[in-house]
């Protein structure tokens, strides 16, 4: 997984990459909220740890602004640094999948992470290495995939397009990032080709509203697919992502 770790402490912030780091995933580390919100533009997180802050010991800070202006249904955890029922209540009920306190375990730490993403992802049924989601069936030993039980005919780019939107709805997958992932490294001037594919998995894949699906266009940044079945966006453009971010930084 590639996982935002927000954290203020330096030393805390060492101790739970490392935990992360060492079972496999992408860790990125940011200090505040604002450095998050730049980052998220350019790369497509699977999982973001928030930490307390001096100012925002329940972590709300950050939740708000990933569940409001960036509309992203990415699960979060919340690392707290006390066990103090009214902060809890306030992560959970600001749109948090999970809390901790510190300090926290390693194994049960890496363990809760796994156990939240697959817990937050209830439009796709995984079965060793078969997806489904509503009417579309993917194989992806065979690199496959069928609509109302028909194969569908892709080119293995458009195929490996439509397993990455996939298996990130409701996230905002940038340009840069669908192109490194699809295309390779130095294809990021190609976005008509990308373009192009995304306009062929709509009408092949039926992504449209009437089949409970909104792939959506994000000015200057990228593509969110969304399933009526478990979006909690309005569906409105998403916009001033960085501006409507609020800042909590730490004081020694």
């Amino acid at each position: 997984m590639n996982i935002a770790l927000l954290e203020c402490d330096a030393n805390e912030a060492q101790l739970l990459e490392q935990a992360l780091r060492s079972a496999g995933h992408t860790v990125k580390v940011f200090a505040t909220e604002i450095a998050l919100t730049r980052e998220w533009t350019r790369v497509a997180f699977d999982l973001v740890i928030a930490g307390p802050t001096d100012q925002d010991a329940s972590s709300r800070a950050a939740i708000v602004v990933i569940r409001g202006p960036l509309k992203s249904l990415v699960p979060v955890i919340c690392v707290l640094r006390k066990n103090i029922e009214s902060d809890i209540v306030a992560a959970l009920n600001a749109g948090a999948d999970d809390c901790m306190v510190k300090p926290v375990r390693p194994l049960e730490f890496v363990a809760r992470a796994l156990a939240v993403t697959r817990r937050t992802a209830p439009s796709v049924v995984s079965v060793d290495e078969h997806l489904e989601m509503a009417a579309l069936s993917v194989d992806l030993r065979n690199r496959l995939i069928f609509r109302d039980g028909k194969r569908l005919t892709l080119t293995p780019k458009t195929y490996d397009l439509a397993v990455l939107l996939l298996t990130h709805t409701g996230q905002l997958l940038t340009r840069s990032y669908l192109l490194e992932r699809v295309w390779g490294r130095g294809r990021s001037s190609q976005t008509r080709t990308l373009d192009t594919h995304i306009s062929r998995l709509r009408s092949v894949l039926g992504l449209a509203p009437e089949n409970g699906w909104k792939l959506q266009s994000v000015y200057q940044h990228g593509y969110r697919l969304d399933y009526a079945a478990t979006a909690r966006a309005s569906g409105r453009a998403i916009s001033a992502m960085q501006g409507a971010s609020m800042e909590a930084s730490c004081t020694a």
